[in-house]
């Protein structure tokens, strides 16, 4: 009976216990959440022109953003339509070095912020873009010329995942990693420490307007950094609403929003920055431009993460379900006007399924399936393909298919610009399919950025494969098939920074990190990689029992030399990495006889 008893109360004793720390727990988590300051709410007046409703008073006729008289001004207008929306100061070298200045200033107070002040930012901005989202897709969409489900899926969604993923990893993602520091210095603490860079910049392109300035923003604040972001030029009316979304978020949250530069130039603008004194830069755009940022960083041995666009392939295995298959790549072209660098602009297809693909995707395209317009005027559910955002594309892409079709590919659908009968000033392009094409033709091998369906035939997994891996591009791949195993193993085989089995682009959705090979660039952002490479990943050693442990020199290998020494030092590694025991434990005895003295 006592010993029943004894182990009654231990029970008793054991279920209080935990009912404390549990009741500890859940206290300190509501003591938390109390003292946590909850998002900040604000407003930001969205542009007159958004709207869809808006009457503008002026259409260009041929629209370029180059003013022949005034080279230091950005003309803007709508792609959709060719109305004129305004006309922009082109920031230059001094507009960047003020703006470099204010964020540093600003970078000393904000580093020393907490990761849940750095949250509440990131929170009053997701409630912001959650309730404001039409309103940021109108201005999307008349800056740029797409769609406002385009808008929607790729400025919206996307960075509402970003942010999502900030707050809910990032803090884990940056703490401090500890490491083993192995059975020479066991009585010493090995670790990494994630610190801000400082202030960064980032060179981004035009085809998502919204998503390519802020995703860059959310990592490089969460990280402690200050940035200069600078948007492109065919996108700079947006720059200003953007702006004051941004920094009224951080001056609603109590912040300094100098923290955040925003700046929009030409080719002289994005130079000044890069040769600034910024302690990182991450660049979008082509691998043209992007040498020429890494060739300017390297003077002064800045760091680059360098995003070059893609030729990404879809390969259909002879197994692949084309009823599955082809809505993902109807999407994968055509999305944002096939303006992605993840796009799918090579569709490799296996000869038992390619007659039946081809004819499905016809039917998909042809007469006025896909319709080309201005969806922000003309409704919901009335187009299907935008604008080209950028002017004079054209007769680039014309070019291109025509070539290809003397060469023996085979036009079936498209192949030319389209003059919209409503906005006869916007900048549309057929949606193209072109078949029968081979690697040897220049439309395979360079990026078109346009809503052009290249369709390729293949015998082979491995004449697949070599088929992929012989464009110069890397960025991302795609592989359609039942056999989950044999598209992992392909996947392996693909010379890209990502490949996607079943499906297009979701890498980035998932938050891995998000980069490519070859002229495709180098360096990750996005994720856990992206968000440690806005920091210097420190490594740091401490001693362990400080009081009682240090590292000491023996005398054996102590300065001036020992003759001894290499000696010393051989049978340390013996004993260490021998893996025969009777050699280590005669190691151990040397060593034993040089202390000693002997």
């Amino acid at each position: 009976m006592d010993n029943l008893f004894d182990i009654n109360v231990n029970l008793i004793v054991i279920v209080a216990s935990i009912s404390t720390v549990a009741v500890t727990i859940a206290s300190y988590a509501a003591l938390r959440l109390i003292l946590e300051k909850p998002p900040a709410r604000f407003h930001v007046q969205v542009p007159p022109e958004a709207k869809p409703d808006w009457k503008a008073t002026t259409t260009i006729s041929n629209p370029s953003i180059r003013d022949p008289n005034d080279p230091t001004v950005i003309i803007c207008y709508d792609p959709a339509t060719g109305k004129y929306l305004s006309t922009v100061k082109a920031h230059t070298a001094v507009d960047v070095t003020e703006a470099i200045s204010r964020a540093r200033i600003a970078q000393k107070s904000w580093e020393k912020t907490s990761f849940a002040e750095r949250k509440r930012v990131l929170n009053s901005l997701l409630n912001y873009i959650i309730e404001y989202q039409e309103e940021i897709c109108w201005v999307t969409c008349r800056d740029s010329g797409k769609t406002m489900v385009d808008a929607m899926l790729g400025e919206i969604l996307s960075t509402c995942e970003r942010i999502r993923w900030t707050i809910k990893n990032g803090e884990k993602a940056l703490a401090t990693e500890f490491f083993d520091p192995g059975p020479l210095l066991p009585y010493k603490i090995a670790k990494i420490e994630y610190q801000p860079l400082g202030v960064v910049a980032a060179l981004v392109s035009w085809n998502y307007p919204f998503h390519n300035l802020f995703g860059q923003i959310i990592s490089a604040l969460f990280a402690g950094n200050g940035i200069l972001v600078k948007a492109s030029e065919q996108v700079a009316w947006s720059v200003d609403y953007f702006s004051r979304i941004m920094k009224t978020c951080l001056n609603a949250c109590g912040h300094d929003p100098e923290i955040v530069q925003f700046l929009c130039g030409y080719a002289d603008c994005g130079e000044a920055i890069v040769r600034s004194g910024v302690d990182g830069i991450t660049f979008v755009g082509s691998p043209q431009v992007g040498k020429q940022v890494m060739k300017t960083a390297s003077d002064s041995l800045t760091p680059c993460i360098l995003e070059l666009g893609g030729k990404d392939a879809a390969i259909l295995r002879e197994d692949a379900n084309l009823d599955q298959a082809i809505p993902i790549i109807m999407r994968g072209t055509f999305q944002n006007t096939g303006q992605n660098c993840v796009g799918i602009e090579r569709v490799l297809v296996h000869e038992k399924l390619y007659d039946e693909f081809v004819r499905r995707v016809k039917e998909k395209i042809t007469g006025d399936k896909l319709r080309v317009g201005c969806s922000l005027e003309e409704g919901e559910g009335k187009v299907d393909v935008g604008a080209l955002t950028m002017s004079g594309q054209a007769s680039r892409l014309e070019n291109l298919i025509n070539d290809s079709v003397s060469q023996g590919a085979k036009l079936v659908i498209g192949g030319k610009s389209y003059t919209h009968p409503i906005y006869p000033s916007g900048q549309y392009f057929t949606p193209t399919l072109l078949v029968d094409v081979t690697p040897s033709m220049p439309i395979s091998q360079h990026e078109v950025f346009a809503p052009i369906m290249t369709v390729m035939k293949f015998q082979t997994d491995e004449e697949a494969i070599e088929m992929c891996n012989g464009c110069p591009y890397g960025l991302g791949n795609s592989v359609f098939t039942r056999d989950q195993a044999k598209g992992n193993q392909m996947a392996k085989r693909l010379k890209s920074g990502m490949v996607n089995v079943n499906d297009f682009a979701v890498a980035y959705i998932c938050n891995l990190p998000f980069g490519g090979v070859g002229i495709s660039g180098f360096g990750r952002f996005g994720g856990r990689e992206g968000l440690r490479a806005m920091c210097l990943a420190k490594s740091v050693t401490l001693d362990r029992f400080p009081l009682i442990v240090k590292t000491t020199i023996p005398t054996v290998v102590d300065y001036p030399m020992h003759a001894r020494g290499t000696t010393f030092v051989e049978n340390l590694v013996r004993v260490i990495y021998k893996n025969d025991i009777l050699e280590r434990i005669k190691g151990g005895l040397a060593l034993a006889r040089e202390f000693m003295g002997r």
